[in-house]
């Protein structure tokens, strides 16, 4: 069974930039912790994230570049100072748009609401393959904003679609859904989700904010009622420190 995609098209997978999966675990550690320091060095970011020494040399210089970041010193003495979390977060929104990244199908449903679907994935096991993302992670983070009862959910495992096809008795749907299949462009943010309570992992804030701006369905509004009330997004509003 196949369900319609949303967006049918992908930007080139091999397109390189700082935006890209792995490299996204420096942006988002940047504007989860960096913000919080008063100066780091490129190894310890490194080892904190488990990236290579090479991939965070090749992101921080481009931040450097485009005034992101700013340095002192020299090879291992050099330090880095993050004054910059609201311009880095807006060329971040300007780079990634959900539906241009990730396939995603829509589906209608043999079940009847959210209930339903999260007993059904927790009876057969396939809740640890599956994260709750866009609205139903903003709601499992306890900041929702809409009146959608609609389920979201990201794919840790593509190879278990058609298992969650037949769980969650879904057939395809050529417009709305009430059931959304994501398969993830930045798997490697997905290695730290959250626990809902319900034995299904939720997407990560920041992800979760990144993926809402752009989405179609009243994204923007429920990102913007999210960066205003959470500590973790607030903060990157405020005015750049000097």
């Amino acid at each position: 069974m196949k369900g319609r995609f949303l967006v049918s098209s992908n930007e080139d997978p091999a397109e390189s930039n700082i935006y890209a999966d792995k490299s996204a675990l420096i942006l988002d550690w940047l504007l989860r912790e960096g913000i919080k320091r008063k100066e780091f060095s490129l190894r310890e970011v490194a080892k904190e994230i488990g990236v290579s020494l090479g991939l965070a040399q090749r992101v921080f210089g481009v931040l450097i570049q485009k005034g992101f970041l700013q340095t002192e010193g020299i090879r291992t003495a050099k330090k880095f100072f993050f004054n910059k979390p609201k311009l880095l977060l807006e060329s971040w929104l300007e780079n990634y748009t959900i539906a241009k990244k990730c396939k995603m199908r829509t589906y209608h449903s043999g079940l009847q609401g959210k209930a339903e679907f999260l007993d059904a994935l927790k009876k057969s096991k396939l809740s640890q393959k599956v994260a709750l993302a866009l609205h139903s992670a903003a709601e499992a983070h306890g900041f929702k904003n809409t009146n959608l009862n609609t389920l979201e959910l990201y794919m840790l495992d593509s190879a278990a679609r058609s298992k969650l096809e037949d769980v969650l008795q879904l057939e395809p749907q050529e417009r709305g859904y009430e059931v959304l299949l994501i398969e993830p462009y930045y798997e490697s943010m997905l290695n730290f989700c959250g626990d809902s309570g319900k034995n299904v992992s939720i997407s990560p804030i920041l992800l979760t904010f990144l993926d809402l701006y752009h989405f179609p369905l009243r994204g923007q509004e429920q990102a913007e009622f999210m960066a205003e009330r959470i500590p973790e997004l607030k903060r990157i509003y405020m005015k750049d420190r000097t």
